[in-house]
């Protein structure tokens, strides 16, 4: 199964759960390009870097980059989780 089929499966069944979420971000944060906010919903969703990255057939590295451009777009402080913030941001 390729990517766009992968990530269309779970956006249908993330929003069912996590609607408000999606557009609460999304209405907050119009700045965060397509991908990131594909690491921001992997990662509310409970998924490690490792198993985003498989997701989405990146490297690790890439979504660690991803994942330092979004804290640096959300304004996230360096001693706060990310993951901690999506959940309690949104």
């Amino acid at each position: 199964m390729n990517y766009e089929n992968k990530w269309v499966r779970f956006y249908s069944e993330f929003s069912k759960i996590h609607g408000e979420f999606i557009k609460s971000f999304t209405f907050l944060n119009p700045g965060v390009s397509s991908s990131q906010f594909r690491v921001c919903a992997y990662l509310k969703a409970g998924y490690s870097t490792r198993e985003i990255a498989k997701e989405m057939d990146l490297s690790i590295r890439s979504v660690e980059s991803h994942r330092y451009r979004i804290r640096k777009k959300l304004k996230v402080k360096r001693a706060e989780s990310l993951i901690m913030h999506l959940h309690g941001q949104y």
